[in-house]
Parts: structure tokens; sequence; C-alpha cells
């Protein structure tokens, strides 16, 4: 059995949620609010934040905590489909856009998806419209790069779909749950992410509901 502790609008949650539907890897999943992680984290790991791994379908219980512990590990455990490339040069590529992914769009969520939970989840009777503008202002300075590679690769990493797609489509479509992807800025990354929101791993994704909210009408929308 695989547990995986996570909240649904995380990015870095998304992400372990594509990897593991991509591999085909069953599992539970365990609602972990980020204001208010669970005792039992305790537990697993010292200073364990979600999302978490709990996978004792093997010989040997395993723990894995943080997006690059978890997709390491589903990784070695299930290599087919592989989501880091054999061939040195791609893999090398897949890894740099992962952490590119996650280090740029870092300020987006700091700002903009904070902003956006603590309105819209969370119910602050204040909205903090510097906040917001930041965010929007961080989120559009990444569009042009990530089009530019729309343009030019069938996937972000190269010729197959990598652990960089899931990274950057698992970020996107969180922004976009509340609406605020500026799609007709970015036409030829709109094509690719409409392309990875089509694979079966996305569904549970798609499906996402957050208890005090609605995501964007077009949000669930294949052709949007």
């Amino acid at each position: 059995m695989r547990r995986l502790w996570h909240w649904p609008i995380d990015p870095r949650a998304r992400t372990v949620r594509l990897a593991l539907g991509e591999k085909r890897c069953p599992f539970e999943t365990i609602e972990a609010l980020p204001w208010a992680p669970p005792h039992d984290f305790a537990e697993i790991a010292p200073g364990a934040e979600a999302p978490v791994l709990v996978d004792t379908s093997g010989e040997a219980k395993v723990n894995a905590v943080g997006t690059h512990a978890i997709i390491e590990y589903i990784e070695e455990a299930h290599p087919s489909p592989r989501l880091l490339p054999f061939i040195a040069n791609e893999r090398a590529e897949a890894r740099r856009l992962w952490r590119w992914s996650e280090e740029s769009f870092s300020e987006v969520n700091a700002t903009l998806l904070t902003e956006r939970v603590n309105q819209w989840v969370r119910r602050s009777k204040t909205t903090d419209t510097t906040t917001l503008r930041t965010g929007v202002h961080a989120l559009k300075s990444k569009l042009s790069f990530l089009n530019a590679l729309a343009e030019t690769r069938t996937y972000m990493a190269g010729r197959s779909l990598t652990i960089a797609d899931l990274s950057i489509a698992a970020h996107l479509s969180a922004y976009d749950y509340f609406g605020d992807m500026p799609w007709d800025a970015a036409p030829e990354l709109k094509d690719w992410y409409s392309r990875i929101k089509s694979r079966p791993s996305f569904r549970p994704i798609l499906a996402d509901k957050v208890e005090g909210t609605r995501p964007a009408k077009h949000y669930a929308d294949l052709d949007f």
C-alpha cells in the first residue's frame, strides 16, 4: 500500500501525483493542510512536510519526504515508463528544467498562489493587492521562456515526456485552478499544456475540489 500525504493545490504534491499516475502506481491520498501539518509526520521523519509518501507495498517500508526524494524513489522502484530519460544528456536537461520549475515558480507560489489560498480557501478578510500584482508579474515573466521551449520541442526537455513536463504542468495547473493563467499570452505553451492535461494521469488533478472554492470554468476542459 502507498499512502501520500498531500494538499490538492500544492504544485509539489501535484507533481508527485502525476508521476505516480504516469507510473500506474495505485496510491491512497490523505489531505495535509500546509498550515496545520498532521502530528504523525513526526513519526515518519523529523521535520517532515508534505508531500510525504509511505510505501509498504515492497519487502521493506519506505518513507520518502519531499518531491525530489519521492520522485527519485519511484523512478528507481518503477523504472518504466521513465521520467528521467536513459540518455545522459536528455536526463540532465530534464533535471535542469525540473529544478528550474521548482525554483522559478517559488516566487509565484509565495505571492500569487498563497494570496489566492488566503483569499478563497482560508477566507482572509483582506486582500493584499501588492502581493497579487507581484505574483502576476512573476508568473508572466516565466511564460515567454516556457512558450519558447514549447515552440521548438515536443516536450519541455526534448522528445519524450519527463519529470520536467510534470513539474511545470503541476505548477501551471495550480494557478489555472484560480483562473490566473494568461493563456492568450503564450499560445504554444497553451497547446503543450492541453496535450499534458489530456493524459490519464491528469484526470485526478482536474477533478480536484477544495472546500470553499470552485475552479475556473475552463479548468477541467481539455479544449479550452
